[in-house]
């Protein structure tokens, strides 16, 4: 898959097209993964004749689709799953489409966008709207973009999964949510710069995550687009400050069924609504605050993979894994905190240099660096 994206970084930074590089990602969708294709154009038809329908019916359809979802996780078998990839975010996102006046070939072109359909983000049909103001310094960002996603995913993320999947320790969950978010990341990244070569705008998944001091703060930066689908859709009618936060709640507890319907992705979810309550409490404390935010990360993960660490400390007998693992969690905060503002004067300055640099990056990275590997979110 890493390969396929790679292809469609240099269609897009050669041809600087949207509808082509649009088209190729349709037909790589189509070649590689048919049976979501095939999927995609079943939902693209209903939505085009039956839209008259289901008009107003936005909040009950999504629930069904994310009821859909919950079932196909818990009990189809991985290796079905592994050929329908993407189609929770295939689902997510065509809730928006359903006030649109759009053609079938243009819902069918933008929900199955390779780079975004198995990895997200979700994105609106205003997100592909073209933005006419690029200029070499913005091809430069983006191409900067691109190249730090394929950084992640071939050097940070090989390095994290490895620390994670050789751990049994206390300290499984930290691995845990190290690895998910370098994975994670780097798939959003090579999405939004394919995309932002192409010429539109992808929204951002992540946005310093860490950084957060409570949960509910924390779902709003972690897998942003799939956070506010949930609080556009999945929500009841509120009438007071109390269930206004609940619904919050609701859209927290709402991202557990994403993942199916195991039970310890019942009590993820369980976990989740009844924390926000319990953060909201304590929120003018704020050293409480921030620990019982650290006691999340440090709990949550064992929770979500029905885990029970069995050693205290670091299991694997590889120590430089470990030290490579501190060195990599703090390139991604370091790179979280600036946001990209330790290497914008130099875009800014020698653009041309910049993008030079990074094609052959990328074009090394092909040729001499295992770069294939499963996106661990696209089977859900």
């Amino acid at each position: 898959m890493v390969t396929i994206l790679i292809i469609l970084y240099f269609i897009s930074a050669i041809t600087n097209s949207k509808n082509f590089v649009i088209l190729s990602g349709v037909i790589m969708s189509l070649v590689f993964y048919p049976g979501t294709f095939v999927f995609v154009v079943i939902l693209a038809f209903f939505v085009t004749q039956c839209k008259r329908f289901i008009q107003n019916k936005e909040s009950i359809l999504a629930l069904t689709f994310l009821i859909v979802i919950s079932f196909k996780n818990a009990f189809l078998p991985i290796d079905i799953r592994e050929n329908i990839l993407g189609i929770s975010f295939v689902l997510f996102q065509v809730c928006y489409y359903l006030k649109e006046d759009m053609s079938m070939y243009a819902i069918v072109s933008r929900l199955s966008f390779f780079p975004q359909m198995y990895c997200g983000p979700v994105v609106k049909p205003s997100g592909f709207v073209r933005n006419k103001k690029m200029n070499i310094r913005s091809l430069a960002l983006y191409h900067v973009i691109f190249s730090v996603g394929i950084f992640y995913k071939t050097y940070i993320t090989y390095i994290t999964h490895y620390v994670y999947s050789n751990d049994g320790s206390l300290l499984n969950s930290i691995y845990w949510w190290a690895y998910m978010y370098s994975d994670f990341l780097s798939w959003s990244l090579m999405g939004i710069g394919i995309a932002g070569l192409s010429g539109f705008k992808m929204p951002l998944s992540f946005k310093a995550p860490f950084f957060s001091k409570n949960i509910s703060q924390f779902f709003r930066k972690w897998n942003i687009t799939i956070y506010q689908w949930c609080m556009d859709f999945i929500k009841i009618r509120v009438y007071n400050k109390f269930w206004a936060y609940t619904n919050i709640g609701i859209a927290t507890a709402s991202l557990a069924l994403w993942h199916g319907l195991g039970i310890n992705f019942i009590l993820f979810g369980a976990f989740n609504f009844v924390y926000f309550f319990f953060q909201n409490k304590i929120k003018k404390h704020n050293n409480l605050l921030w620990s019982s935010q650290i006691f999340y990360y440090a709990f949550i993960g064992f929770l979500f993979n029905g885990f029970l660490p069995s050693d205290l400390i670091y299991t694997s007998s590889s120590w430089l894994y470990l030290i490579l693992w501190v060195l990599s969690v703090l390139i991604m905060l370091l790179f979280d905190y600036k946001s990209f503002s330790l290497i914008r004067k130099k875009i800014n300055r020698y653009p041309s240099t910049v993008i030079l640099l990074c094609l052959v990056f990328v074009a090394f990275t092909l040729f001499f660096r295992k770069v294939d590997g499963q996106f661990y979110y696209a089977q859900f």
